[in-house]
């Protein structure tokens, strides 16, 4: 008699073969999940806040669950941010979790990102598209101007931030490289995009290796995967962090692409992170969505002694 006269043994057998499988990925995953989750890379650089814990974390609105990006705004307790399916904006007190204006500037469209400089408000599309709108006190409805990048859905643009050295907008793909290569398949570029004349630049200025970060997670020569979600640059020191979902990770870069920090996020608080910002005192704002609970915002405030010897 065979096994096919016998479906319940059958069925056993199957089923004792995938949990099996399933045990087997699960003890590679185990063994190869790093035990630490604060990665100090630079001996010279102080990281300026405790990722232990954040000094404040806030449930946002309903309308604000699927949150995907943060810019700074106005007051050091309130940011600027932007959800992946209206064309709306939304300032939010940091303390509170409150809506303290609402601005309508256009579709309803994938947006993924925002950056401000002044008045200029630049909201990025998953296109690459750029929505330009120039705030005014006391208006809700807003007209933006669209401006295109070389991107396109394939890139998968879902970071944006003004670099402040440079007075440019820094935008990382998520996905595929603006020029790919198989000789950089595993670098994430950061492009300038230039305000002055809206031109994109065609290489990126910044990288991140994912075989370096994996090095330095690991302690070997391993390939860390993550895809970039977030990015904003430190108004004090000047490095620029970048935040992934998807590998749940932040990684300070310097100017000239070395990786000064890492550190790996907290799935317990950080669900989907896609939004990070700094206010101009230099505190770290890290927005994520729900994933069937409300979005957050975490607040973490900046150490001042480790600032003063970033000086």
């Amino acid at each position: 008699m065979s096994l096919l006269d016998k479906p319940n043994l059958l069925s056993l057998l199957i089923l004792g073969g995938v949990v099996l499988l399933a045990g087997g990925y699960g003890v590679v995953t185990y063994t190869q999940s790093p035990d630490l989750e604060h990665f100090p890379v630079d001996p010279d650089y102080g990281f300026a806040f405790n990722f232990d814990q954040p000094n404040i974390v806030v449930d946002v609105p309903k309308d604000l669950k699927e949150i995907s990006g943060l810019a700074p705004w106005r007051a050091d307790d309130e940011v600027l941010a932007v959800q992946d399916e209206d064309g709306k904006l939304f300032v939010l007190n940091t303390n509170t979790g409150k809506v303290k204006h609402e601005l309508s500037f256009g579709k309803d469209r994938d947006y993924e990102g925002v950056a401000r400089k002044g008045d200029n408000i630049y909201v990025l599309e998953r296109d690459g598209d750029i929505h330009h709108l120039v705030y005014a006190e006391g208006k809700e409805i807003f007209e933006a101007d669209k401006l295109e990048t070389s991107f396109s859905y394939r890139n998968d643009t879902e970071g944006i931030c003004l670099d402040p050295a440079t007075g440019h907008l820094l935008i990382v793909p998520k996905e595929q490289e603006l020029n790919p290569s198989d000789e950089d398949k595993y670098r994430h570029g950061i492009y300038g995009f230039n305000l002055a004349d809206s031109v994109l630049a065609f290489q990126p200025l910044f990288y991140i290796d994912e075989l370096e970060v994996g090095e330095i997670i690991y302690g070997k020569i391993a390939r860390y995967s993550f895809k970039p979600s977030g990015i904003a640059v430190d108004p004090v020191t000047k490095d620029i962090y970048v935040l992934a979902s998807v590998g749940k990770i932040l990684i300070v870069i310097g100017r000239e692409s070395e990786i000064k920090h890492i550190e790996l996020l907290k799935e317990k608080i950080f669900s989907q992170p896609e939004g990070i910002t700094f206010n101009e005192a230099g505190d770290l704002f890290i927005s994520s969505e729900g994933r069937g609970k409300n979005g957050i915002v975490a607040t973490f405030k900046r150490n001042v002694t480790q600032v003063k010897g970033n000086k």
